[in-house]
């Protein structure tokens, strides 16, 4: 009896020790997580912030897009005052290359957490021809008294671009495809295209299993920013099926320039539309104040590759006079993708302009099979 109760207060001595250390442990690490958040500053969000939209690397010869917007952080509506609104675009040197200043005020009305387009550039400005280099965007305004301010820094880049047409997705045994190949002049300023010879192959597996060499023109002369010449179109046999990859490679003023792009040759397509549904990103509410973009898809939801001819696909949005036929075409959609058939850009089309409910049609058919979708959307002012 008398080792079994010492035991016994052995036991409940250590249980103790372990308890004592339990709580020492919980103790320290709690005054350690309060002693480092003391330390942090605390600051709330600014009421009025500046977004600025732009990609991080622009190609120089296409159009630069930036959009200003301004964001509430309140959790209530409220109605604004802007004045003094400047956008500059400065390059390494801090020299600026564009500005654009609104000194007359604007009064408008920003919603809970929701950011108000301040400025577009594409319909201020078209600025297609940087020089390679750091830019930076700099925007500053007040908003009720006071001043907000931003910047944003991009990298423009100027290169030569290969452009493939005429190439389908995939081909049957024993065709022949017939690409076309065109250079892009995606640098600042005009300029002469010295070329040499055009290679392309056809690989699988990463072994070329066919390769020619075209002889092309091999000087084109003041070839304008963002113009595009024609090189040569080419056939290309494919003679068994399989997954490949086309290379395009060409030196232009001494750069090597290449691109490459998946196709498949197969011994049958799809007949109808079964493994296959339409899908849209279109929002259910937009507004006129926001420029509005969207996509329309065919989705694969099956772990198959799927090779479908579609013979028409059209879209239309109603009551707008907005339609869009197009076709036929050769899709491949591979396992869990989608493929977008339609893009709705915001300045491409003057469809809507009015506020109201808007009907999205779309309608896909092949030979033997037809899929149709609608949706709608409601455009507030």
């Amino acid at each position: 009896m008398k080792r079994e109760q010492e035991r016994t207060q052995k036991y409940r001595r250590r249980g103790f020790y372990f308890l004592l250390l339990n709580l020492v442990v919980v103790f320290l690490f709690f005054f350690g997580i309060r002693s480092y958040y003391a330390q942090l500053s605390i600051e709330k969000a600014p009421l009025n912030q500046i977004l600025i939209r732009c990609e991080d690397t622009y190609s120089s010869g296409s159009t630069l897009d930036v959009q200003v917007r301004l964001y509430n952080n309140s959790d209530k509506r409220r109605e604004v005052t802007i004045i003094d609104f400047s956008f500059q675009i400065l390059n390494a040197e801090n020299q600026q290359i564009y500005s654009f200043k609104q000194t007359q005020p604007v009064r408008g009305v920003l919603d809970a957490f929701v950011s108000r387009l301040l400025f577009d550039l594409k319909r201020e400005k078209e600025i297609t021809n940087l020089p390679s280099g750091e830019y930076t965007i700099r925007v500053e305004l007040t908003v009720d008294d006071k001043k907000v301010s931003a910047e944003k820094k991009f990298t423009s880049i100027e290169r030569y671009q290969l452009i493939v047409e005429n190439l389908n997705d995939f081909y049957f045994v024993g065709e022949r495809a017939q690409p076309r190949v065109n250079l892009l002049n995606q640098t600042s300023r005009t300029q002469d295209l010295r070329i040499d010879a055009l290679s392309v192959s056809l690989k699988q597996d990463d072994r070329t299993v066919w390769q020619s060499d075209v002889q092309v023109k091999p000087l084109w002369q003041n070839v304008r920013v963002g113009e595009a010449v024609e090189l040569a179109e080419v056939e290309v046999p494919f003679d068994r099926e399989g997954i490949y990859s086309i290379q395009f490679d060409c030196v232009v003023n001494g750069s090597m320039n290449s691109l490459i792009l998946p196709l498949a040759c197969v011994s049958s397509s799809e007949r109808n539309l079964r493994k296959v549904k339409i899908y849209t990103d279109a929002p259910k509410l937009a507004s006129l104040r926001n420029p509005l973009e969207f996509s329309v898809y065919l989705l694969n939801d099956t772990k198959d590759n799927i090779y479908l001819e579609v013979e028409e696909i059209v879209v239309s949005l109603l009551p707008s006079s907005l339609s869009v036929r197009k076709g036929p075409v050769r899709m491949w959609l591979t396992p869990y993708s989608k493929y977008e058939i339609f893009k709705f850009y915001p300045y491409s089309t003057a469809a809507i302009t009015q506020p109201g409910t808007y009907k999205l049609l779309v309608k896909v058919a092949t030979k033997n099979d037809r899929l149709d979708f609608e949706t709608t959307m409601q455009i507030s002012e």
